[in-house]
């Protein structure tokens, strides 16, 4: 929870331009929360930022851009691999998933990154997927109470 006043402080923004940023970001970026203060938005905070906040920023990757990172990093590693037959692969790789077969490593992009409610047994839930709904990482913890709720 991040409050106007910690906001303007690291900022150098005055409190009064960054809670009417915030109003301005209100819903589409942040969950904004205006406590009861008598207008003074000092306390006032953001709960949580929205995945389209976190798509934005490139926190939060979209099936095309994500294609195209995992197209560039291969090609990257292609780059650096100095076994024949790997930098062979990896490029091939890279030329496929960049461009032949791009269109289908979107979909399937899109399958894994969009967070589902189908919890049919073999398919993760949505707290599960790398960049689900929540933007924590699976852990242990999570992972196993994920497992629970689906079954």
């Amino acid at each position: 929870m991040v409050t106007v006043s910690d906001l303007a402080a690291r900022t150098g923004i005055d409190p009064a331009a960054v809670a009417r940023a915030l109003e301005t970001l209100d819903p589409d970026y942040v969950d904004f929360r205006k406590t009861t203060t008598g207008g003074d938005p000092t306390f006032w905070y953001v709960l949580k930022v929205t995945p389209q906040a976190r798509r934005a920023v490139g926190q939060w990757p979209t099936p095309d851009s994500f294609v195209t990172r995992m197209a560039a990093e291969l090609s990257a590693a292609a780059a650096q691999e100095e076994d024949t037959e790997r930098k062979g692969l990896l490029s091939y790789a890279a030329r496929l998933i960049g461009d032949t077969l791009r269109d289908v490593a979107v979909r399937a992009a899109g399958q894994v990154l969009t967070p589902s409610t189908d919890r049919s047994p073999g398919r993760p839930s949505a707290a599960t997927l790398p960049f689900g709904d929540d933007p924590r990482p699976a852990g242990p913890d999570r992972a196993s109470s994920a497992g629970a709720e689906a079954g």
